[in-house]
């Protein structure tokens, strides 16, 4: 089944992480379309500096916040049509044995939770428009680009996991919300230029940096796909290829085990 968006041109959009990367060059895709937006960000500052109609500072990770955003967004322009969950974070590259008590809890939190506070306070009002939702997976670990795509994420263990629930928490809400006519898009990021990108202590090469686009492309190929209905987008369209290893599951997992590089990964991030 095929949920297409309608023009987004007065539609009525939330976009968590609105302040910066991402979310941020969304804002401004979805105002300079004529769409109302209400950018949601831990930093008001940030998300106020957006150009969002309405600014919110407030943490995905606090469910009663969220609400609050929701509820706030629809008194102030009538409606909700549009959700982009595109908060999220993760820590600098370690593995768990090395993290700090507290910090891969705080990336599923954000990531994880975090989606989960934003749309589901947003439900009946999306089934009010017969809206649309879009939720951020990920295509691996951002810093282990050689073995992170659709592969387990050393030295971000906490934050594939979250990604990884976050595509089985779109593909579930898909299933129920069908019937009342909201959409559902999950977003399959790569390498991004943002904030994350720069946290490996493996700085990327020439070669690799030609494969990182801009959050505005990014923004673009998301809402490009939500328009037209998609149920999955991966982003830049170069990694589809890669959606063959997904079946391979721990064969593949077992072929990394044996990787020099990747056991070097390893070492590195089990280091403070």
């Amino acid at each position: 089944m095929v949920h297409r968006m309608r023009d987004v041109a007065g539609a009525v959009a939330l976009v968590t992480g609105g302040g910066n990367g991402i979310g941020a060059a969304m804002v401004k895709l979805l105002r300079d379309k004529g769409a109302k937006v209400c950018a949601v960000d831990i930093d008001e500052e940030a998300a106020q500096r957006s150009g969002a109609d309405l600014a919110i500072g407030a943490d995905v990770a606090d469910r009663e916040a969220m609400a609050a955003a929701v509820d706030r967004t629809v008194a102030e322009f009538g409606k909700l049509d549009l959700v982009f969950a595109i908060a999220g974070i993760t820590h600098p590259p370690a593995t768990l044995r090395v993290l700090k008590p507290g910090e891969a809890q705080r990336v599923i939190d954000v990531n994880l939770t975090g989606t989960l506070n934003t749309v589901q306070p947003a439900i009946e009002p999306l089934i009010a428009t017969r809206g649309h939702i879009v939720v951020v997976s990920s295509m691996g670990w951002p810093a282990n680009t050689d073995y992170g795509i659709l592969l387990p994420a050393v030295g971000g263990v906490a934050y594939s996991t979250s990604k990884t629930a976050v595509e089985m928490l779109g593909r579930g809400l898909r299933m129920e919300l069908a019937q009342y006519g909201v959409g559902v898009t999950i977003g399959y990021f790569g390498p991004i230029d943002t904030a994350m990108v720069h946290l490996t202590p493996n700085p990327a090469t020439k070669a690799k940096w030609k494969l990182i686009i801009s959050p505005e492309k990014a923004a673009a190929g998301l809402l490009r796909a939500t328009e037209r209905g998609k149920v999955r987008v991966i982003i830049p369209a170069r990694w589809n290829f890669l959606n063959a290893i997904r079946p391979l599951g721990v064969h593949m997992d077992n072929l990394l085990l044996r990787s020099k590089k990747q056991r070097a990964f390893v070492r590195s991030y089990d280091s403070d």
